[in-house]
């Protein structure tokens, strides 16, 4: 039996379960586009595809709907909408007859899975060279039967440090700065065209000090320095995030040798800003950070984003420094830190 049905005015579907309605989605289409363009349903609840009507063309006659699957029937009368109920799981893809090869397509996901739930424990704070436990066992999935396997980024670079929910009780920041630690927790799903899903969750740990005199860390250091007196680290930067506003924020950097500056703005994967100067040894120097075109829009919709400020100092000898801090950007507002 396929895993759809067809229908007639959209409804809401009243799980038994949780005991509340669920709205059935509308996509609306407008000038070749499908908004939103991939939508998530539980099993039994239907979708209804609808023109915007300020436009005559934006009837099914001048976007007729098709799906992947040939079973699935698509549209070809004159109304202005249409609505497709979905049975069983999978993956079920869509496009306008005419307008699918430049771009106008979309997908419906049809789930009963639940995605897990992300959670650890760990310090606020630690000293360089200290080693740090994580702890995820707080994480959970609410579906039976599914395992959960476990992804950490401990140093906000995007790659995989350690796997496992308690992975590495003697992991140890060998610089000190502020970093976003990164949990991504996913589950076992093995629903044909869904498959595991994942959620993720962070928390920033402020590293500074050394783990005591007699450490490797220390030690290093203590050699590094020789000679030096009492020469502040050259490595260590001193950063405070001075302000911010609609199109960017501003930083302050100081660092105990002359170096060159590169301090990026991210939003996710996304860079929407950069900027670079050159410090001279042990003076402060305030830069600003200009959102990208990208950057502004997303502000300007969202109205406050969550982003990662990275600052990278290349010295005198080639060593690369760098530290990490999550700010909160808010149009004409000071970012929380």
């Amino acid at each position: 039996m396929r895993g759809w049905l067809t229908g007639g005015v959209a409804a809401l579907v009243v799980l038994g379960s949780a005991g509340d309605a669920l709205a059935d989605p509308t996509i609306t289409f407008r000038f070749a586009t499908y908004t939103p363009s991939v939508v998530r349903i539980e099993p039994g609840q239907s979708v209804t595809w609808s023109g915007d009507g300020s436009n005559t063309f934006d009837a099914l006659t001048g976007h007729p709907l098709v799906f992947a699957d040939p079973a699935i029937p698509g549209q070809s009368d004159r109304s202005t909408s249409t609505k497709r109920t979905f049975a069983s799981v999978g993956r079920f893809s869509f496009s306008c007859k005419l307008h699918g090869s430049t771009g106008m397509s979309g997908a419906v996901i049809v789930s009963a899975n639940h995605p897990p739930a992300a959670h650890f424990g760990a310090p606020s704070s630690a000293a360089v060279g200290a080693p740090v436990a994580f702890d995820a066992s707080g994480s959970s999935d609410p579906d039976p039967g599914q395992s959960l396997t476990y992804a950490w980024d401990f140093d906000g670079d995007g790659a995989v440090d350690a796997t496992g929910p308690a992975p590495a009780a003697s992991f140890a920041y060998a610089r000190a700065g502020s970093y976003t630690v990164t949990l991504k927790v996913t589950d076992s799903n093995a629903e044909p065209g869904v498959g595991p899903e994942s959620s993720s969750t962070t928390r920033s740990i402020s590293v500074g000090g050394s783990s005591g005199p007699g450490s490797a860390v220390a030690k290093a250091q203590a050699e590094e320095d020789e000679g030096e007196g009492d020469a502040p680290d050259p490595d260590v930067i001193r950063m405070k995030v001075a302000g911010t506003a609609a199109h960017g924020l501003t930083v302050r950097l100081s660092n105990a040798e002359p170096a060159r500056a590169l301090v990026t703005l991210k939003f996710g994967r996304l860079v929407i800003g950069r900027a670079t100067a050159t410090l001279r040894a042990g003076r402060m120097h305030t830069i600003r950070v200009v959102l990208n075109r990208r950057g502004r829009a997303l502000l300007a919709r969202r109205k406050r984003l969550r982003a990662q400020l990275r600052v990278e100092l290349d010295d005198h000898d080639a060593t690369a420094t760098t530290a990490t801090r999550t700010v909160t950007l808010r149009r004409g507002r000071r970012p929380a830190k």
